[in-house]
Order: structure tokens, then C-alpha cells, then sequence
């Protein structure tokens, strides 16, 4: 059933795009394998804001996710019909073939296995699995990863509750290829079968892509969403009609409900069909599509807290009351974006130079040496620079200019004022990037080089998913079983393992591990002193009576530490101020030592499988209210 369940997911998303294909106008206007790939990232989108409305009306079931997969169906019918490639395969057709199908398996081994990445397991699949537990949709009041666009988490949710755990995995790992399809077939409007199989293979193949597209990251899916935005919003400067100011206006409204970033895609994209002949008629049908995809998670921030962008109208607009949120929170908050999401500084010379510098020289503190776009831009750019200056005055090269102005504009705009600079943010441009890099280098030649050149990255980024799917890889081959993988693969996992076992059902959890809040089988709560304000565990606020009665009101019984017994206690961990609270709570009477666990410590890579060196500890504590002075009777 496990395994069923994406496919029937997959062939349900592809009738829903294509239904809104049909229902756009554009359907004939594409070729057929352009209908296919437009349709199954459409689908993709359509589903994930159809999986809003079954929680919020108190039904999260399989039943209620079969009924919204259901019609979709029905609109394969609309994807009959497909004309036959009309070149011959050569022997690069099969070799290219070949290396997608490599980069493929390794996603594949990934969807087969337990989800290990950190920010997965901290909201992309934590979110939606808590929903299913609370059978509604929840508010989860944490800046950045909480409260914030949940539309392709949805669809997760829709695999989770119809297939369970390998449902969602396998899911992930299928609707992330949703760029490389549509890489393939936007390519192949300009270039050869085999130069548009090589644009695939480089979409593939990207560092960030490999890193993010099997697992729950927003970006690999993104990029389908902004793809089909900046495409439609070209073709409808160029056609009469509505119906392409419309789609673009639903794959903004996508981008939108996806990722903050994504209010930047829809404001660009509205801006090209704005600025054009009839504009304020097609900007006008673009925004209500828009708004009808994109505004619903918006409106949900707005129903609990009264800021649609939770927490980043703070002090602008009128709060709810008892909203977990303050003027001290919200300054610790932007004084860590500030420091950790965006170190480097935003002056003109450094976002000029912010591509070569991530590209060659990455920043740790960016993750950009693991998770960046690759070379393959650069070493493209001087080709393509010298090509579209050649041919200039070609259609193609003025209408591609539409897409370079959107994506120069992403790229100004959020190197300026963007919450993070972490490279992975520019990858939903990825595609459009490879494409209209490669039509420009390919008309400039000698073609022998530039193939060389491709072949190179196409393998070094072979040798990178080889690695990366390593471990996974690694699992199928020796049936490790689950809990064996997880804790090789997560930090301080057997910690986990026995609170799973041994807490009682009633158990409420909190713990500062953000990569736990999945695992854990009791509902927990994810406290840091930067992103919640339920527990505050602030400079100024380390008031041991507040940190107490927030506890208490919550229902807090156990608190769970990646850390020894004496480091908690003689002292606390420097700057671990869950750890300082909970060694004040322990001396007082308001708490004591349940479990002290050892095992092997984190492992330093989990891509290159390198183990860490010694034990580590976790420790768990419960709250003791018989014994507390703080208790209030």
C-alpha cells in the first residue's frame, strides 16, 4: 500500500494539472510533453492547497485525502494524445538516460528510507505528522519554521495519511523530480533532445537539488512553481488572451503559499505582465489567481495571530491578544537573522561578488559547500554573454530577456533584504538558470568544448550523489531496520528511542533538539530562545518562576537534554539556557533526574558516513510539582 500510494498520487496530480491546463486555454498550445511536465508541478500545487481545507475542517483521514486525489483522474483524459520524438536516440541519448537514471535511484534509495534530514524532521514532516495526530490543523507559533506558507507540506500530509511513513518518504522523492521534468521540457523548445537531456541531467545534479529533492525541503519544488511563473508570465507578453496571465498568476499564487521567498516571485512576475500591452487587464486576472492559490496560509497566520507573516509585521499591526510573542522576543529573533542567517555583509561589491564567493570560497555558516548551485553557471556565463549579445535581436533572446530581469530581480531584492543567505533560496531559478545558459552557449560554439566541459560537471555531480546516497544505499543492502538507521543517522537518537518506549502516554516533552520534534512519539514542544516565545528562555527573561508557569501551563512532565548529567548540573552548558533552566529547576525540588542514556556520539558527516569520536549522553528529567515551592496551589 506504501508504495502505491505515491504513484496514485502522481497520477492524480497530473489530471489535476491538466485540468487546469484546460481550464487556462494553453492546453494546445503546449507540446505534449511540455503538457506532462506543466501539469504534474501544477498538480503538484493544486493538491497541497486542496489538503488545506480537510484539517481545517477537522478531518485529517485517509478517506477525506482519497477524495480530494480521486478527481484528478479523471483529467488524464486530457493527456492523450502525445506525439512520438521524431530524432533517433544516439549514443549520448543513452548515456544521458543512463546518468538520470543514477541520480534517480539514488533518490529513490533515499524515498525508501526513514526521513533523516535535520530540517525534515524538524518541521517539513513534523508539522504534518502533528496534524494528523491532533485530527486538525494547527497553529504553530515559531518564526521561521513554524508559522510560515505549508502548501507542499500538505501534500506530505496527504501522503502520510493515506500511506504512512514510506508513503510520504517515497512521495518526496517523486514529486521533487517535478523541475527536472520541467527543465527537460522547457529546454526542448530550443535545443536538441540530447543538449535538453544534458540540461536535465545538470538540473538533476545540482548540489542543492541532490541535497533537498528527496527529502522535505521546499526549494527542489519550488523551483517547478517559480519555473512555470517567469515561463507563463513570457508567453503571456507575447500571446493575446488571458489565459497565460492566468496560469502565471496560479503558479505565483504557488510560489506564494510555498515559501516566503515566493511573495517576491509573484511580485515580479505581476510586474512583467503589468508592464505590457493590456497589462492592467491580465495583472488584474493574474493577481486574483494568485491570491486564490497563494493567500490561504496568509490568512491562517492572520486568524491566530493577526500578522499574515507571522512575526515579521511585529509592532505594525494589532497583535491578538495572548499571542506568544513580545518586543524582547521579537528583537532576539531578528538580531539572530541578522547574525546567523545572514553573516556576510549586503553591500554592492559583496552581492556582485556572492556568487563566486559561495561558488569557490563557501562560507560554513551558509552550508554552501555541500548544498550550493555548482559550477556549471559560472563556467556557462562568459559562453551565453557572448551568445545573446550575437543574437541579440533574435525573438528568443528578447523574450528570455523577460526571465532574466525577473530572476536579476529575485536576486537584487533578496540579497538586499532577504531573512537568509543561504544559497539554497536562489535554487527555484535553477532550471530557467541551466536552460537559458546552455541555448545562448550552444549558439556561440564550438560545441566540442562546451560538451566537455558539461560531461565534467555532469560526472563530478554523479560522483556527489553517489555519495550522498551512500548511507541510503547502505540500509537496502544490509535491511538495517529502522531505528538502527535513525540512530546511526540522527543525533543523540537512542535518546529518542527509550522516551518512545518508556515515558508514559500522557507524557508532554520539551527539548531544544530540533531534529527529535518528528521522531518523538509524545507531543513535544521545540523551545529555542530566539524563534518561541511560549517558553521564553531569553537573557532578560531567565526567570526561573516565569520559565515555570510557562512550563506548567503547557503541560510540560519531561524535559529531554543532549548532554551528560554533570555537564547539565556542575555547571549548565555556556549559552544552553534550557540546560541552565532546568539545573535551577533540579536544585530547588521542581525537578529530578530520570534516565541518564549514553551512546555514540553524532556522527561529524552523515554524507560521508564519518562516525564522531567517544560517548555522548542525553538525559531525562521530570517536572516534580509535589515538590516545587513554585507550585502555585
Amino acid at each position: 500500500m506504501s508504495l502505491l500510494v505515491p504513484l496514485v498520487m502522481a497520477a492524480s496530480v497530473l489530471g489535476w494539472g491538466a485540468l487546469a491546463l484546460r481550464a487556462c486555454g494553453v492546453s494546445e498550445s503546449l507540446a505534449w510533453r511540455e503538457r506532462v511536465a506543466w501539469s504534474f508541478a501544477l498538480g503538484i500545487g493544486i493538491l497541497g492547497w486542496l489538503a488545506f481545507f480537510p484539517p481545517l475542517l477537522g478531518r485529517v483521514d485517509a478517506a477525506a485525502f482519497t477524495v480530494l486525489c480521486l478527481p484528478g483522474l479523471f483529467g488524464l483524459w486530457w493527456l492523450r494524445g502525445g506525439e512520438a520524438e521524431s530524432e533517433r536516440p544516439t549514443l549520448w541519448t543513452w548515456a544521458l538516460l543512463a546518468v538520470l537514471l543514477l541520480l534517480a535511484l539514488g533518490d529513490l534509495a533515499e524515498g525508501l528510507a526513514p526521513p533523516t534530514d535535520a530540517d525534515s524532521l524538524a518541521y517539513h514532516f513534523a508539522i504534518p505528522r502533528q496534524i494528523l495526530l491532533h485530527g486538525q490543523l494547527i497553529f504553530v507559533p515559531r518564526a521561521a519554521d513554524g508559522a510560515i506558507p505549508l502548501l507542499q507540506q500538505m501534500t506530505s500530509l496527504a501522503a502520510l495519511a493515506l500511506g504512512g511513513e514510506p508513503a510520504m518518504t517515497l512521495w518526496c522523492g517523486l514529486s521533487g523530480w517535478a523541475a527536472v521534468f520541467l527543465t527537460y521540457a522547457v529546454a526542448r523548445r530550443h535545443l536538441s533532445r540530447d543538449w535538453s537531456l544534458a540540461a536535465a541531467v545538470a538540473m538533476a545534479g545540482v548540489p542543492a537539488f541532490l541535497y533537498g529533492a528527496g527529502s522535505g525541503q521546499v526549494e527542489a519544488r519550488l523551483a517547478a512553481f517559480a519555473t512555470m511563473a517567469v515561463l507563463a508570465s513570457m508567453e503571456s507578453r507575447r500571446r493575446s488572451g488571458l489565459g497565460w496571465a492566468v496560469l502565471a498568476g496560479l503558479a505565483a499564487g504557488l510560489c506564494m503559499a510555498s515559501k516566503y521567498p515566493g511573495l517576491l516571485v509573484a511580485f515580479l512576475c505581476g510586474l512583467a505582465v503589468l508592464l505590457q500591452r493590456g497589462g492592467v487587464v491580465k495583472a488584474s486576472v493574474f493577481s486574483a489567481a494568485a491570491l486564490g492559490l497563494g493567500a490561504q496560509w496568509y490568512g491562517w497566520n492572520w486568524w491566530n495571530t493577526g500578522d499574515p507573516v507571522f512575526p515579521m509585521l511585529f509592532g505594525l499591526v494589532p497583535y491578538h491578544a495572548g499571542v506568544p510573542w513580545n518586543e524582547a522576543q521579537n528583537a532576539a529573533f531578528k538580531l539572530w537573522g541578522a547574525t546567523i542567517e545572514a553573516p556576510l555583509p549586503r553591500g554592492v561589491l559583496d552581492i556582485l561578488a556572492y556568487p563566486l564567493r559561495v561558488t569557490f570560497f563557501p562560507p560554513d555558516a551558509l552550508d554552501a559547500g555541500r548544498t550550493g548551485l555548482g559550477v556549471l553557471p559560472i563556467l556557462l556565463a562568459p559562453f551565453a554573454a557572448l551568445g545573446a549579445w550575437r543574437y541579440r535581436a533574435h525573438p528568443i533572446v528578447r523574450a528570455w530577456a523577460v526571465a532574466a530581469l525577473i530572476g536579476l530581480g529575485f536576486y537584487l531584492l533578496w540579497s538586499v533584504f532577504g531573512a537568509s543567505q543561504r544559497v539554497r533560496h536562489y535554487l527555484p531559478f535553477m532550471p530557467l538558470v541551466l536552460v537559458g545558459l546552455l541555448v545562448a552557449a550552444v549558439r556561440v560554439g564550438p560545441r566540442l568544448p562546451l560538451a566537455a566541459g558539461l560531461a565534467a560537471v555532469i560526472m563530478l555531480q554523479l560522483a556527489g550523489q553517489a555519495v550522498f546516497a551512500r548511507t541510503f544505499v547502505h540500509r537496502l543492502v544490509a535491511d538495517e531496520d529502522r531505528t538502527a538507521f535513525i540512530e546511526r543517522n540522527v543525533a543523540w537518537a537512542y535518546g529518542v528511542t527509550w522516551a518512545n518506549a518508556h515515558l508514559p502516554a500522557d507524557a508532554r516533552v520539551v527539548t531544544n533538539v530540533r531534529q527529535w520534534i518528528y521522531l518523538l512519539e509524545r507531543p513535544v514542544l521545540f523551545v529555542t530562545p530566539v524563534q518561541q516565545a511560549e517558553v521564553q528562555l531569553l537573557d532578560d527573561r531567565l526567570d526561573v518562576t516565569v520559565f515555570w508557569t510557562q512550563m506548567r501551563a503547557r503541560g510540560i512532565t519531561h524535559v529531554i537534554l543532549p548532554f551528560p548529567l554533570k555537564d547539565i548540573f556542575d555547571p549548565p552548558p555556556e549559552g544552553d539556557r534550557l540546560a541552565m533552566m532546568m539545573a535551577r529547576l533540579e536544585r530547588i525540588g521542581c525537578a529530578s533526574v530520570e534516565r541518564v542514556l549514553t551512546g555514540p556520539a553524532p556522527a561529524m558527516s552523515r554524507t560521508l558516513a564519518s562516525n564522531g569520536q567517544g560517548n555522548s549522553s542525553v538525559t531525562v528529567l521530570a517536572l516534580t510539582p509535589a515538590t516545587c515551592r513554585l507550585e502555585t496551589r
